[in-house]
């Protein structure tokens, strides 16, 4: 009678037994990180490279003849804090994310309310119209832009003396050449580029809110008014902290609207602190070592103000 054939894992021992699983665990762990290689690769020479190297630069100043670097060591950074066009841009940067964050989230709510009603055809039509600024380019919105705020031909001016704010478009602000709007007039094209951004999260906030949440505020009498600030404002919480994060971030990062309609200017009205890095380190005579201490005082600055917002606000979000 002819025996059964046992596969060659049977018939190893105990210890081969364990000495094979130690392998195959081995390879598995090999193999993950095979697979990790190009992605890894691409961080060293993209991501942790270049950081290593703007902070080596940060330390040096560079020469303006012979492109030779000189050790400073902390000297750029003492430069920094004791210039004053430095604290200029810093107030700039904060005015600006003031300006652009509150309102960017509160008319994002505002439309996503409204978007998550039904609106029959025309829905997917104006949620496209939203959203179709995030897909242009800066530099397209900025050139938008500088037309919608001419003083002469300009339609904002136009508006505005329509409705009976000025009496002539003379009388109107100029708006990219006034260091009394031309902050303002940033604000708003970067508002309007970001606005679909937000509004798409925050409609799929709503969107997630349970509908029995409003049916108990229903039967409690609660109007549509008492609904939105009892039931979708607490439930929205979570995608609100999220755009507030991300919009704070964003909104220290910005330059291309910048660099389209004023260059920093008039003066230094718009100079932010991402202006004022790319106007060191390629505009006029180059101090790299200047903007690399500039872009790390504010990584610094935007990791603080987030771990602000994550101890501060985080406590103030209700998930369902």
């Amino acid at each position: 009678m002819n025996q059964a054939v046992q596969s060659p894992i049977v018939q190893m021992s105990p210890a081969q037994r364990a000495a094979l699983a130690r392998r195959r665990t081995l390879w598995s762990a090999v193999e993950g990180y095979l697979y990790l290689v190009p992605t890894l690769l691409g961080l060293i020479v993209f991501v942790f490279w270049p950081i290593v190297e703007s902070f080596k630069l940060s330390l040096n100043r560079i020469a303006p003849f012979g492109n030779r670097q000189i050790f400073v060591g902390l000297g750029n950074y003492t430069r920094l804090l004791t210039s004053s066009d430095y604290w200029n841009s810093v107030k700039v940067t904060l005015l600006f994310v003031l300006g652009t964050v509150p309102t960017g989230i509160i008319l994002s709510v505002m439309l996503a309310i409204l978007l998550a009603y039904p609106l029959g055809k025309m829905a997917s039509v104006h949620r496209t119209l939203i959203f179709v600024p995030v897909v242009i380019s800066s530099a397209v919105a900025g050139v938008l832009f500088r037309w919608l705020y001419h003083p002469v031909v300009g339609y904002i001016n136009y508006w505005l003396v329509s409705l009976g704010l000025f009496e002539s478009m003379g009388d109107a602000p100029n708006w990219l050449a006034s260091t009394q709007w031309a902050l303002v007039a940033v604000i708003i094209a970067t508002t309007w580029r970001q606005l679909g951004f937000n509004v798409i999260i925050a409609l799929a906030g709503v969107q997630n809110i349970d509908s029995s949440f409003y049916d108990a505020a229903k039967v409690d009498g609660a109007n549509a008014w008492q609904r939105i600030r009892h039931v979708t404002l607490p439930l929205l919480s979570p995608t609100l902290f999220f755009l507030f994060i991300i919009n704070v971030i964003y909104s220290f990062q910005a330059f291309g609207e910048i660099h389209i309609l004023t260059a920093g200017g008039p003066g230094q009205a718009t100079t932010t602190m991402v202006y004022s890095i790319f106007y060191d380190a390629f505009v006029g005579t180059p101090q790299r070592g200047i903007a690399s201490a500039q872009a790390y005082m504010l990584a610094l600055m935007v990791v603080f103000m987030s771990f602000v917002q994550f101890v501060g606000v985080n406590r103030r979000v209700h998930y369902q």
